[in-house]
């Protein structure tokens, strides 16, 4: 203080002030400077670290660590500015033969709903792509893909979309930014993820919509084994709330390699309404595809209440290319195949002797096959899909545009079973239930799903 006092002494009173003012200035300055930065190390969402992948704490599971490639805690990048709201889970560098074009970047997504942009001066979106210290800024072509209809999310309407960034020939960007101009300049970075590419595809992979509310840990171990008995060889788990019990049987799968267990936070920090995890569901499972989409042949998309069973074959894969060879004989090549929904439901009785924790076996009793592409579930060709819904697959890359989309299959070659109490009112479950028919399709597993289930049951939860 003296020190200072000191030398505004040496300049006469006029030159003082003046100099008292300048110091003024820069200290405001300095303080914008600092919150400024502040603020951009709060929306870069820790992106400087999640270049470098590593294993983090999973803090639900009592210390255990989970793999996360480029993720940190499953947090979304917010892009939003002045005029949107703009939120991304991931980025994938897609360079898919079936393109026809140069690559480009997907950005699983969840913004305003975009017909609002023009409304707010937008005309245009930019790419900012980032390799290293290159720099460049390309306009974006063509609207983003819904890949939902939509919720309030904060009490504003907000939708679901796989966004698309145009590539530089000889560029694979390790980072990328959205903004309105191209001079503007934003903070937030989202690191682009590079799909692994293995010398040899495995056949099936699922991908679940993010896993929420009250989930039953036997139902989701029967689940599991169920699948492996089909045929596939990973599940893509995404979690948005679980209670540590199925955070626990998650964890033993992903320790298997079953599993590539993830985390998929709210996008407000602030307590969610009841329907805002609508929102998170289609992400987690295009972020599946794009993460997987060269490793596996075919991609199986269901929830943890249902699986796709072949009625007359004994697996997905012999299921699968029977379907091939039919649209092969009949000129009819079809991309992705939608299968019937079949609700057995948990008012229908039970079989006796039957444990409690073997729900597919216990219940056998079904009601009427849903309607024609009521509720239906799909499995899909990930060279193809460019986004998805979590009935259908919405759009294919431009080499398969030719063929058909989607076949529904016939319910006597293999069926959706979906596992729930009736939904429907008083008066149609009544109906539903009435006319319910015995399925002992699930007994040919029994031996080996019983047998399967209790030593995981006694291996994870005992």
């Amino acid at each position: 203080m003296y020190a200072i006092k000191a030398v505004f002494s040496c300049f006469p009173p006029l030159h003082r002030r003046r100099l008292f003012l300048f110091v003024m200035v820069l200290v405001v300055i300095f303080l914008i400077v600092q919150i400024h930065q502040q603020k951009t190390m709060e929306n870069m969402s820790i992106a400087a670290i999640i270049m470098n992948i590593g294993k983090n704490t999973y803090d639900a599971l009592s210390g255990s660590e989970i793999q996360f490639d480029r993720r940190v805690n499953g947090i979304w990048f917010n892009l939003s500015n002045s005029d949107f709201r703009f939120y991304v889970y991931s980025a994938f560098y897609d360079d898919r033969p079936s393109l026809l074009s140069l690559p480009v970047i997907r950005l699983t997504a969840v913004s305003d709903p975009y017909a609002e942009f023009s409304k707010r001066n937008v005309t245009r979106l930019y790419c900012v792509l980032r390799k290293d210290t290159e720099v460049k800024v390309v306009e974006m072509k063509g609207e983003p893909k819904p890949i939902g209809f939509g919720w309030p999310l904060n009490k504003i309407n907000a939708r679901e979309y796989i966004y698309t960034c145009p590539t530089l020939e000889g560029m694979i960007p390790t980072s990328v930014s959205i903004v309105k101009s191209k001079t503007e300049y934003s903070a937030a970075e989202v690191p682009v993820t590079l799909p692994k590419k293995p010398e040899t595809k495995r056949d099936f992979c699922v991908c679940v919509q993010a896993a929420y509310g009250t989930l039953d840990p036997y139902r989701i171990i029967e689940w599991m084994e169920l699948q492996k008995i089909l045929g596939v060889s990973l599940v893509g788990v995404y979690v948005l709330s679980a209670s540590e019990t199925v955070l626990k049987v998650f964890k033993h799968y992903s320790d298997e390699k079953f599993v590539d267990l993830r985390k998929i936070d709210y996008m407000y920090t602030s307590e969610p309404s009841a329907k805002e995890f609508w929102l998170h569901l289609t992400p987690a499972i295009n972020d599946c595809i794009y993460r997987h989409m060269y490793e596996f042949k075919r991609m199986v998309i269901v929830d943890f209440d249902e699986f796709i069973m072949p009625r007359k074959h004994q697996n997905l894969l012999d299921l699968v290319s029977y379907l091939d060879e039919v649209s092969t004989a009949e000129r009819s090549p079809h991309v992705n195949f939608v299968f019937r929904n079949n609700y057995f439901f948990f008012d229908l009785e039970t079989t006796r002797n039957t444990s409690e924790h073997l729900t597919f076996l216990k219940f056998r009793k079904k009601v009427a096959v849903s309607p024609e592409g009521y509720s239906v579930k799909s499995i899909i060709n990930p060279q193809a899909c460019t986004h998805m819904h979590n009935h259908y697959c919405w759009g294919v890359t431009k080499n398969y545009t030719s063929q058909g989309i989607t076949k529904s299959v016939d319910p006597e070659i293999a069926l959706n079973q979906h596992y729930k109490k009736c939904h429907f009112s008083q008066k149609e479950c009544q109906h539903q239930l009435e006319d319910a028919t015995q399925d002992d399709i699930m007994l040919r597993f029994k031996d080996r799903l019983s047998r399967n289930v209790r030593g995981k049951v006694k291996q994870i939860l005992d």
